[in-house]
Order: structure tokens, then C-alpha cells, then sequence
């Protein structure tokens, strides 16, 4: 009887050896993977600080100059290229800030502010300032033109803006050979439907549900444009979550990429 109690008091020891020895470990490899997040977002902070807003600054010293003529007298066309090349870089600065809060917060969330907006004409402002883009990168961008007045939705313009870019340049980015972008926007049951729809190299079907996540690349685009940030899509998750809408995408490896989106309309 002794010995069966001594037996099963080993057992016990050991067994409570084991477990602190898995927490251990998990609380090691939890240390790790915070200690690995934060150094990605000091990485990412520091690249905000001295690669965008130091420079996004110093071109918005040198149009502020020139739109007010202090280098000499412009004419009409001049002045209004200047006017709104001034207000993309001062638009640009304020999403930096907003998403370098975001990052340094650690939150989920971003601050918006609605307003009944035309999506169609965000949409085609944002098609014509990529063309060149476009075109220098061999890819088209089809727009087209909805049959029916779609009613005005319920989005910050700035940040919307900035979806719609992130999307497109995407699309633009990663095509082979001659690319091609349609875009379109529809009426679906009181919200308006935005779709890209793109004939690029695609998202492998194992690696779709994290294309929306923080700093996640595709491992077949990774060699294709190395100064990507991985975070693109998320910044466009996050902007059209907080406006209480819905984003995704439906995509087959090599053969292209739609990318829709959701905002609900005015009421």
C-alpha cells in the first residue's frame, strides 16, 4: 500500500512539474511574439516618421510657396494643378498621422467622420489621379459609369479616398504583363456596392483569409514590389469598419482579384 501511494505521488509530482513546465514555455512564447508585434510596430513608426511626414512636410512648404506666388505669377491652369496637388499632400499628412496614432495606440479602431458623400465621383477622381500610375505600369482602368443615380453614402472622404487608392494601386501593382482594372459601383438593398476586378497574379486560396491582416504580404507578391508594408488592405479594413460597412474579396492565383466593398447609403 505504501509503495502503491509513493507510486502515485511521484506520478503527481511529476505531473505538476510538467504543467509549470508548459506555462513556462507558453508564457515564453508569448513574451516572444509581443516582444517580435512591438518591434514591427517601432519599425513601422520609425518609417512613417522619416521616409513620409519629413518629406510629405518639405513638399508641402515648397507648394504653399508656389500657390501663393511668392516664386512668381501663375496662370490659371498652373495654379489650379498646384491647388490640388497641395490638398492630396495635406490630405496625406493628416492620414499618416491618424494611422501613426492608430499604431502607437495598438487599437483596432480609427476615428471617422461621416458625411453624405457621391462615392461615383470619389471613385473617378481617384481613377484619374492613378492613370498615369497606371499607365506607366502597363495596366488599364476601366471605369464604369453606374445606369441608374446611385443615392449618396455615409463616409469620411478623406479616408475613403484612401481605400479606394490602396485597392486600385494594388491592382495596378501586381499584374502581369498587360493589367487590367474594371470598376464599378451598384445599388445592393440600401447600400452601395463598390468592385474592382482585376486580371493580376491573385491570392493564393491558403492565404486569403489573412490578406486583411496587419503587415500580412502574399508570398507571390512579396519579389514583386518590395516596398509593399503589408498593410494596405488592413488600413482599408479598419477605415470601412469604423463606417459600418463591409469589405472582402474573391480571388483565384493567377487569374485576377475582385475586391468589394460595402457603405450604407443616407438615410
Amino acid at each position: 500500500m505504501a509503495t502503491l501511494i509513493f507510486i502515485l505521488f511521484i506520478i503527481l509530482l511529476g505531473a505538476i512539474f510538467y504543467i509549470s513546465y508548459l506555462q513556462q514555455r507558453v508564457s515564453r512564447i508569448k513574451q516572444e511574439e509581443i516582444k517580435k508585434t512591438e518591434e514591427r510596430r517601432s519599425s513601422f513608426i520609425s518609417i512613417i516618421s522619416h521616409q513620409l511626414r519629413t518629406p510629405l512636410s518639405i513638399i508641402r512648404g515648397y507648394l504653399e510657396a508656389l500657390v501663393t506666388g511668392d516664386q512668381g505669377k501663375l496662370n490659371d491652369g498652373q495654379k489650379e494643378y498646384l491647388d490640388e496637388a497641395l490638398k492630396i499632400d495635406l490630405d496625406t499628412i493628416k492620414l499618416v498621422n491618424d494611422y501613426l496614432k492608430a499604431v502607437r495606440l495598438d487599437t483596432e479602431e480609427i476615428i471617422v467622420k461621416p458625411e453624405p458623400i457621391d462615392l461615383y465621383a470619389i471613385v473617378k477622381m481617384e481613377v484619374n489621379k492613378l492613370a498615369p500610375l497606371a499607365k506607366a505600369s502597363n495596366c488599364e482602368l476601366i471605369l464604369i459609369e453606374p445606369s441608374n443615380n446611385l443615392p449618396k453614402v455615409l463616409a469620411d472622404p478623406i479616408k475613403i479616398k484612401q481605400v479606394i487608392e490602396n485597392i486600385l494601386t494594388n491592382a495596378i501593382k501586381y499584374t502581369d504583363g498587360k493589367g487590367q482594372a474594371t470598376i464599378s459601383l451598384s445599388y445592393q438593398e440600401g447600400k452601395v456596392q463598390f468592385l474592382s476586378k482585376d486580371n493580376g497574379v491573385g491570392i493564393p486560396q491558403g492565404e486569403q483569409e489573412e490578406i486583411f491582416s496587419k503587415f500580412y504580404r502574399g508570398k507571390n507578391v512579396i519579389g514583386k514590389d518590395t516596398q509593399g508594408s503589408g498593410l494596405g488592405l488592413y488600413l482599408a479594413k479598419m477605415i470601412i469598419k469604423a463606417l459600418h460597412g463591409k469589405i472582402w474579396l474573391v480571388s483565384e492565383e493567377n487569374k485576377g482579384t475582385s475586391v468589394y466593398f460595402q457603405l450604407p447609403t443616407q438615410s
